[in-house]
């Protein structure tokens, strides 16, 4: 499992950290954002690879458990 921190970044950065994760890894891969915009970003990139993701929020901080295609 890999894990990419990308809290206090801004996008485009979190979503290019975890595309290139997905092209090394096929999942499971956690990712830690705290950043709407970069939440937003990776979901509907995800999505629209028929990816699953798990969402967890813990006030700012947004945990997302992305998993193999599906």
């Amino acid at each position: 499992m890999s894990a990419i921190d990308a809290r206090g970044l801004s996008c485009p950065q979190p979503l290019s950290m975890v595309m290139s994760a997905l092209k090394k890894e096929k999942g499971p891969i956690t990712v830690l954002i705290n950043s709407e915009s970069a939440f937003e970003s990776i979901s509907r990139t995800l999505k629209s690879q028929k990816r699953t993701v798990a969402i967890s929020r813990n006030g700012d901080e947004i945990t997302l458990e992305i998993g193999p295609l599906s």
